[in-house]
């Protein structure tokens, strides 16, 4: 007995100092979490926050960052003596909970507050102490900022309202940080750059969307604040809602083509066991069978989803502003997990922002890789994807006394065939070439016939005209084969 006694103390002995081996073995892990704009953000909106983990020893950790019902999730590899930091676009949740996790382990958890501003923001990102002693615009709340505090992330941009920034400041960008306030100059964001040189004024107008009219360049900060301010009176293109982007997508019939084949196969069962048997245990058993059969075709091939992209230029300009909206069928109550777009996934957000969804976050892009959310039967879910991309397109038009109006290419860039929308009509637009022009005869068009035409003449203001094309998007990879976009190039303004 006492033989026993003492072997069990040596298990249980062994035993604990195995665990505390164990424990004392198991990395010790360093998360902070910074939000850009100094913690400022708009109620809805997006924003960052800037991630840094390190750890004592090689490790394999899970990092979560949840905010309201968004969830963004990473996997990295941790080395000993290395930060790792990354950059992760989320809502703007009043608090967002983010932890590290190693397998089998307890997380390190901390949380960030997101103020939350009534007012539209005013970023303010001086490298000199004048930031601290500017003078805001009225009905702006003012936040003073760092260079640091400025996203890698455009989509994080929709955390401000306007910005004022220096030379200085600009210098002190690393190369993500640019990108991104180079793509939101082309997305119409209103920026005010005071005493920059000859080559980054040229670099910034190049980039600048809605003809430049968001874009300031002055010579002093109270330059600056005074046009800002006077630029608010100026009208921009407001961002489609994804109401209206699912206007211009296809109808898509498919989960309903499906449910109908499905229950004519219930039906049609049913009735030819009714006319050919009454014998119980088949009545009973045939349509068990039918139901099956009718989820398993439900189940067999998940419909494709559908991605309609919408893209706004202006003539003359270098790049042009897109919205994009995927929407995925539901058809069954299941955990769904899909690959996002490569070229949009930056930008990738749940249209619905009571949506639950979890997002994977690939640390070695710097963007999301695959999204994940619940289905339902007829549930749509829909991700929403904004930014920019290269236009080399340039239209001019003239209206003639007679009623004809003149449609030139003062391009360099031949066009397809298309649609002109002008004083509340849509015309055929033949292709051109550059400097190619086309006369259309008076009262030639006709009211526009479809959703994408009505679009386009409710985006276009009634003095102007705009030319519409669709979009080639056979070449973009990883896009599905039944996507579809469309290009609105309007007149420059004078």
């Amino acid at each position: 007995m006492l033989r026993r006694l003492l072997l069990l103390l040596l298990l249980l002995l062994g035993w604990a100092l195995y665990g505390m081996a164990h424990a004392a073995a198991a990395p010790r892990i360093e998360l902070t979490a910074t939000p850009a704009w100094a913690g400022w953000s708009r109620p809805g909106r997006a924003t960052e926050i800037d991630i840094r983990l390190g750890a004592d020893a090689s490790a394999r950790v899970t990092l979560e960052l949840v905010a309201g019902r968004q969830t963004v999730r990473a996997e990295l590899d941790l080395q000993p003596g290395r930060v790792v930091r990354l950059h992760v676009p989320v809502a703007a949740a009043q608090t967002v909970a983010v932890s590290a996790a190693l397998p089998g382990a307890a997380p390190v958890q901390i949380e960030v507050g997101i103020a939350q501003s009534e007012s539209p923001v005013l970023g303010v990102a001086l490298a000199d102490a004048e930031a601290a002693r500017v003078e805001g615009i009225a009905g702006f709340h003012t936040v003073a900022l760092a260079a640091d505090d400025l996203p890698r992330n455009p989509s994080a941009y929709a955390g401000i309202d306007a910005l004022i920034l220096d030379a200085a400041t600009l210098g002190a960008l690393d190369e993500r940080q640019l990108g991104a306030l180079l793509a939101h100059a082309a997305g119409c964001g209103r920026i005010a750059v005071v005493n920059t040189d000859e080559r980054v004024r040229r670099l910034l107008d190049g980039a600048a969307g809605c003809g430049g009219r968001a874009l300031i360049n002055a010579v002093s900060l109270a330059s600056a604040r005074a046009r800002l301010g006077e630029s608010l009176a100026t009208r921009l293109p407001t961002a489609m809602s994804p109401g209206a982007l699912s206007a211009v997508a296809a109808p898509d019939h498919a989960v309903w083509d499906r449910v109908a084949v499905a229950l004519a196969v219930y039906f049609a069962a049913a009735v030819l066991m009714l006319s050919f048997t009454a014998s119980l245990p088949a009545l009973v058993l045939a349509p068990a069978l039918a139901a099956v059969a009718a989820l398993m075709l439900l189940h067999a091939t998940p419909p494709t989803a559908q991605l309609v992209v919408w893209s706004e230029g202006e003539s003359g300009a270098s790049v042009a502003r897109y919205q994009a909206l995927q929407q995925f069928p539901g058809l069954a109550r299941e955990r769904v997990r899909v690959p996002l777009p490569p070229l949009l996934a930056s930008a990738a957000r749940p249209c619905d922002a009571a949506q639950a969804m979890r997002l994977d976050f690939d640390t070695r892009l710097g963007q999301p890789g695959f999204a994940e959310f619940e289905s339902r039967l007829f549930r749509q879910t829909a991700l929403c994807y904004s930014g920019s991309f290269p236009m080399a397109r340039a239209l001019a038009t003239e209206a003639r006394a007679d009623g004809s109006r003149e449609v030139a290419n003062v391009g360099a860039e031949a066009w397809p065939q298309g649609l002109l929308v002008a004083a509340g009509r849509v015309h055929d637009l033949p292709a051109l070439g550059p400097a190619a022009r086309v006369m259309l005869a008076p009262l030639a068009g006709a009211p526009p016939r479809d959703a994408v035409a009505r679009t386009a003449m409710a985006r276009t203001p009634p003095d102007s005209a705009a030319a519409l094309w669709p979009l080639d998007l056979a070449g973009v990879a990883a896009l599905s084969a039944g996507a579809t976009g469309w290009l609105l190039l309007s007149e420059a303004e004078p």
